[in-house]
């Protein structure tokens, strides 16, 4: 399927592959190029040189929150009065300005970096009158993809934003007939039953005569009329017979039935009549609401409730004592940013969208709240206004954690 295709257009973009520098000495850009190189530093952090300038840079994480450290040397040898900051730039453009303060031979940003921790880093160092500058991608859970090959895909996005989370909860129960559409057919007037045409199966109309029975009292015969169109469920005589008070016929209607759903007592107060309930049966699924709440029938265990729910079976797929689930919504919450259920993903232990912007795609760890069967609210981790993947981002996740395998090996 097009739907399944191989995105062998994504990649990861790491952070060797694509440093440069460059600084304020009017030198042209090869001779740049011929003095930039990145490497491992002895603290462990990324080394950038420039000619007889080195910028040491480690990133730590604590708590969820991320520092950067640097190291400035001329010559090898530390380097005090000089001026450094950073910019961090997300994928969505938000930026993040960090400055440095001097502790003993290092120097520690004095800000704090907020999830996640994926940017494109640029440093600025301000030496002698000196302007030097280097930029980097440092990126976490990114792969980009042109929006050609996205477009084959199937994968699709939406703008975050606010809306309404309701407040469900769901129940299993039995179809059934509804009980004005089935009936037991009896005779008027005692006598003989001298026919009956309708037979277990047959579909009859209203007004359809199904008996001929002679009356003992004026030994003429009367019809038995169908009371309604539906099908013969049962048949309890046969011509010569003596009909009296038993049921000759039982007749049913199953274009329209009830979903029977049990409430259990900590479901009772939160469910009400004309409450939307969704109804399930394998993939299809039927809108409706509560017609009626009843007690169920006594079988001495946890006392519940039925709540009984129309359905409609015009095209006959559906059957009594079909089992359902349902899921009744008691209520509605808005809240100012939601997601759509399709979007989510797990990916090391955290659930995650995947947002995009500028033909990549980032994975962004969610907080969430609320949850209905559409909608999750969001608590932390997106923005309103984030254009995230909705359709097939489980494409996505696959892609970057190929990627990261790769990166990794």
């Amino acid at each position: 399927m097009k739907m399944l295709v191989t995105l062998s257009t994504l990649y990861l973009l790491t952070l060797s592959s694509l440093v440069t520098a460059s600084g304020g000495h009017g030198h042209g850009e090869d001779d740049h190029d011929a003095h930039k190189q990145e490497t491992t530093g002895p603290n462990g952090g990324h080394l950038l040189k420039e000619r007889d300038i080195t910028l040491e840079v480690l990133k730590t994480e604590s708590g969820g929150l991320a520092s950067l450290q640097a190291w400035v040397t001329r010559d090898n040898k530390p380097v005090d009065d000089l001026i450094l900051s950073a910019t961090l730039t997300r994928l969505d453009g938000v930026q993040k300005r960090v400055t440095f303060q001097q502790d003993d031979h290092h120097w520690k940003g004095k800000q704090k970096i907020q999830p996640p921790h994926s940017f494109d880093v640029s440093f600025d160092l301000k030496l002698d009158g000196e302007h030097h500058q280097w930029q980097w991608p440092s990126y976490e859970g990114r792969v980009a993809i042109s929006a050609e090959a996205a477009e084959k895909a199937g994968i699709t996005t939406k703008k975050a934003s606010g809306g309404v989370i309701a407040t469900q909860t769901h129940a299993y129960g039995r179809l059934v007939i509804a009980p004005e559409h089935q009936a037991d057919l009896r005779a008027r007037f005692p006598g003989l039953i001298k026919s009956i045409t309708a037979s277990v199966g047959d579909a009859v109309s209203k007004g359809e005569t199904l008996a001929v029975i002679e009356s003992n009292d004026s030994l003429r015969g009367y019809r038995l009329r169908a009371p309604f169109s539906g099908v013969i469920h049962q048949r309890h005589a046969n011509a010569g017979e003596v009909a009296g008070q038993q049921p000759l016929l039982t007749l049913i209607n199953s274009e329209s039935l009830w979903a029977e759903l049990t409430l259990f007592p900590q479901q009772r107060a939160a469910v009400k009549k004309g409450q939307a309930v969704t109804l399930h049966l394998g993939e299809r699924q039927w809108q409706s609401q509560i017609k009626s709440l009843v007690p169920a029938p006594d079988t001495g265990s946890v006392p519940a409730m039925i709540a009984r729910v129309s359905l409609d079976n015009s095209d006959g797929r559906l059957a009594p004592g079909d089992f359902v689930e349902a899921v009744i919504t008691t209520g509605n919450h808005s809240v100012p940013l939601r997601v759509d259920n399709r979007a989510l993903q797990e990916m090391e232990g955290k659930t995650v969208v995947f947002l995009n912007g500028a033909e990549a795609y980032e994975s962004r760890a969610l907080t969430l709240g609320r949850r209905d069967n559409r909608y999750s609210e969001v608590l932390d981790g997106l923005n309103p206004g984030d254009q995230y993947v909705v359709e097939n981002s489980y494409l996505i996740k696959a892609d970057i954690l190929k990627a990261g395998a790769a990166h990794h090996h």
